[in-house]
């Protein structure tokens, strides 16, 4: 089953990652989660596991979730 991109996320950052920035109104969401990206403080969990780590066992994070890692979903995966 395909996975829907949401438009939020950078280019090459999985698809399955989110944090709670993501469900906040239209207004704030952009900069909050641009914001997110930046901050140390911020959230992040995997839509695959729904924990702070990824198939593979690494945390997840916009910085660690990229193409290259194992469980990075393949082109025919994300829409």
């Amino acid at each position: 089953m395909a996975m829907q991109k949401p438009e939020l996320l950078p280019e090459d950052v999985c698809p399955c990652l989110r944090t709670k920035t993501m469900l906040l109104n239209t207004e704030y969401r952009r900069s909050a989660f641009e914001d997110a990206f930046t901050a140390d403080t911020a959230f992040f969990h995997c839509l695959k596991t729904m924990a702070y780590h990824g198939p593979d066992g690494d945390d997840v994070c916009p910085d660690g979730c990229r193409p290259g890692r194992a469980c990075y979903p393949q082109p025919d995966e994300v829409t």
